[in-house]
């Protein structure tokens, strides 16, 4: 949490404080420490300290502000601990000390404290035991400000009524900081600019366990916004040698330094000072807020110039990133059961129009290590084409922002990719998209895809028909005796598609303003349709004849189109327990189904489950639909989804300079089809269930968590005995490996 972070600049608060508020300290007050550490050899090292008697500070916030420290490691059997620190005495009686003035600054004055220490294993290592006897709080029986006498009744109301400080309850150095803060940003967003800290003394005067606390406020001139200049600098020379253009827009000054092209418009409008307008502490954070998201600066800064007749003149100085960029990235997972690795490259232009438009083009390739046969097992060696799995991806994107409404943008998308599967099938995808997106609050956005074409083709390769019909045909209701069936069967998965669609995506988190020990949330919600416009070209405007087409079968143009209506939700949550205890859970949702001509829905926007970020028991897209024990069947996917995931983390070392732990983890769902053996109904629901568990090694890296994850399987649908409970097997895990968390 942020307060054990700054504890120790809060207790010099604290200290400070006391002096000009007069805190008087009874001796009564003095810690009680058992002075057991003076015989103690310097070998010896923390094994455990337990806190006793401590109710209003917790032992973790205690154990985070003193030195000394117990040894951990992993699982404890001294791995990855590090050295052993051995037990300082003076360093703990300073520890004593520091305890005491955390629970002086929470008001706690009286608090008395002892401390114990127990050797253990022949004096290698010993326990501390703190014994704490908090007495009773000191609590405010009076409160008053002074200063506002020149402010309107209104204002005096408004600010009066938001107060942190309340009669009859605890009296603590932190709540004091806290109203100090408020009454700051109470004032500055009421055009009270250069009112600060020294603008705000603080008097308290203390009787036994009674404290009267007295807030002085000196408020400053009340200011509006004169002339506001928004100043660009040369990234290449030095200002004064270089030449400048200057422009007036909207009421703001832009200086551009040098031959850079940047829309004036651009800074103006994102500039929500103005002169004339009151000034607000919002305005200006708005303003860094609005300038940050165009990515085309490195620093930015709002500085007062000067003040004239009630009237703040102020700076808007810019330096300029670099506009080009170039980031290779390494790519290595464990998707298909072995080694997949590869890499990607990108490029960016930051800046590519001067209106802060940024376009990428990227290039990505992975390919596995070694031919794959996980899906092979019902056919003979001499029966299918050995299969290196490969993955390959050209990009390119540009988003223009909408400068009139910062935070907007358009976006367009095109993407070409390749890749050969180990079900003995290759595909190509191009892709072109449009999108416009909208800012709907501070942690919230909406996504529209009003332009989203794909076309798809897929071959197959040596032994596909025979995996068809040993493992496919009877999952989706095929005769694998039947040729004619088969025949169509396959050629309805091997026709060219287009799949024409919009969507229409929410995301909202609570993330940047969740307060220390609450819920951290993320939620994804996503509605998609496809084909709706295909179908009208298909009735109004193709209305030509085909071979190998009836009117009944959704075609443009000689090519197969899609039909579906997609609805899939995500929902992600946190909670730190402590700085190195974290909760997370997640619920994945999904369903979609086939409308109008079509009769399925495309396998490339269906639903999968199994791999590193969705079922770990099972291998990357290798589980379902429902019951069904195939696991070639389950890499063509699903039409609904559920799943929940589940996770205790905890970092208790650190490799190269990061945190560092283990995760225990469990996962729960599947995917099922809409009709057929495996449709999803509530008898499905409760006996088709995937569930497993496991344990994972995170190891801090530059780039990310190193994820080392072993799952195993405790309920398993595809199989004749599900419950694997009674004949668990420790040897009998699924690998992960992956670079950041799950989710």
């Amino acid at each position: 949490m942020l307060f054990f972070k700054i504890v120790f600049r809060v207790i010099l608060q604290c200290l400070a404080l006391s002096l000009f508020c007069g805190i008087a300290l009874p001796a009564a007050a003095k810690s009680k420490m058992a002075d057991t550490t003076e015989a103690l050899p310097a070998s010896m090292y923390v094994n455990k300290i337990r806190f006793s008697g401590n109710k209003a500070v917790s032992s973790d916030e205690l154990l985070q502000i003193i030195t000394t420290s117990p040894h951990s490691s992993f699982l404890g059997l001294g791995l990855f601990g590090g050295p052993k620190k051995p037990f300082i005495a003076e360093e703990f009686k300073k520890d004593l000390s520091l305890i005491k003035k955390l629970y002086t600054y929470k008001g706690y004055f009286f608090t008395e404290i002892a401390s114990s220490i127990s050797p253990r294993n022949n004096g290698k290592k010993i326990d501390i035991a703190i014994n704490i006897r908090e007495n009773e709080p000191s609590r405010i029986d009076s409160l008053a400000y002074d200063g506002l006498e020149s402010i309107t009744d209104d204002l005096r109301t408004a600010y009066l009524q938001k107060s942190v400080i309340k009669t009859n309850t605890i009296f603590s150095v932190e709540r004091l900081i806290k109203e100090r803060d408020r009454t700051m940003d109470f004032f500055r967003e009421e055009g009270y600019a250069f009112f600060h800290e020294d603008s705000i003394r603080i008097k308290v005067d203390t009787v036994g366990t009674q404290a009267g606390v007295l807030f002085k406020l000196r408020l400053p001139e009340k200011l509006t916004y004169g002339g506001v200049q928004a100043v660009v600098q040369n990234p290449f020379r030095s200002d004064t040698t270089g030449s400048k253009t200057t422009f007036l827009q909207d009421s703001v000054t832009v200086v551009i330094y040098g031959r850079q092209n940047i829309n004036p418009a651009l800074l103006s409008k994102l500039t929500t000072m103005r002169p004339g307008r009151l000034t607000k502490d919002s305005r200006e954070k708005e303003t860094l807020q609005n300038l940050g998201a165009t990515n085309v600066f490195s620093s930015i800064s709002i500085k007062p110039d000067s003040v004239r007749s009630g009237k703040l003149y102020t700076s808007i100085n810019l330096e300029p990133a670099p506009k080009h960029q170039i980031e290779p990235k390494l790519l290595i997972d464990n998707r298909y059961g072995s080694l997949f690795f590869g890499g990607a490259l990108t490029y960016e232009n930051r800046n590519l129009f001067g209106g802060a438009e940024q376009f990428k083009a990227a290039t990505e390739f992975g390919t596995q290590a070694g031919y794959s046969k996980t899906f092979l097992s019902d056919l003979s060696e001499d029966q299918y084409e050995k299969v290196v799995p490969f993955e390959f991806s050209l990009k390119s994107s540009l988003i223009m922002p909408v400068i009139t409404k910062p935070g907007n943008s358009y976006s367009a998308y095109v993407e070409y990719s390749a890749a050969k599967l180990p079900i003995l099938l290759s595909t190509q995808i191009g892709l072109i998209r449009g999108t416009y997106s909208a800012k709907t609050g501070n942690a919230s956005r909406i996504n529209f895809d009003f332009f989203d074409f794909e076309w798809v083709k897929k071959d197959s390769l040596k032994g596909f028909r025979q995996l068809f019909k040993n493992d496919l045909a009877s999952n989706i209701g095929i005769d694998p005796t039947d040729d004619a069936a088969v025949n169509a069967g396959i050629d309805s998965l091997l026709d060219a598609r287009v799949n024409q669609s919009i969507r229409l995506r929410y995301n909202t988190t609570n993330r940047a303003s969740a307060a220390p020990g609450k819920n951290i949330w993320n939620l994804d919600i996503l509605l998609e349709e496809a084909g709706g416009i295909a179908w009208l070209i298909d009735k109004y405007i193709d209305t030509k004849q085909y071979d190998g087409f009836s009117d009944k079968d959704p075609q443009i143009f000689g090519t197969t189109y899609s039909q579906y209506v997609k609805l899939e939700t995500k929902l992600g949550m946190t909670r730190n327990l402590s700085d190195n205890h974290q909760l997370a859970g997640r619920i994945h949702l999904g369903y979609m189904i086939p409308y109008g001509k079509a009769g399925a829905t495309p396998e490339e926007r269906r639903f999968y489950a199994g791999g590193a970020n969705s079922m770990r028991g099972w291998m990357y897209n290798t589980l379902g639909p429902g019951r069904s024990n195939s696991e070639a069947a389950a890499n063509f996917g699903a039409n609904i989804k559920l799943e929940l995931g589940l996770e205790y983390r905890l970092k208790f070392f650190e490799f190269l300079g990061q945190a560092s732990g283990v995760t225990f983890f469990t996962d729960i769902g599947n995917i099922w089809d809409n009709t057929g053996p495996y449709a999803f109904n509530l008898t499905s629901l409760t006996r088709d269930f995937a569930w497993d568990f496991g344990a994972g090694l995170r190891i801090g890296s530059p780039i990310g968590p190193l994820r080392f994850d072993f799952a195993y399987k405790l309920h398993d649908p595809g199989d004749e005995h599900p419950w694997k409970i009674s004949d668990f097997d420790p040897l009998d895990f699924t690998f992960h490996f992956g670079i950041g968390e799950t989710f």
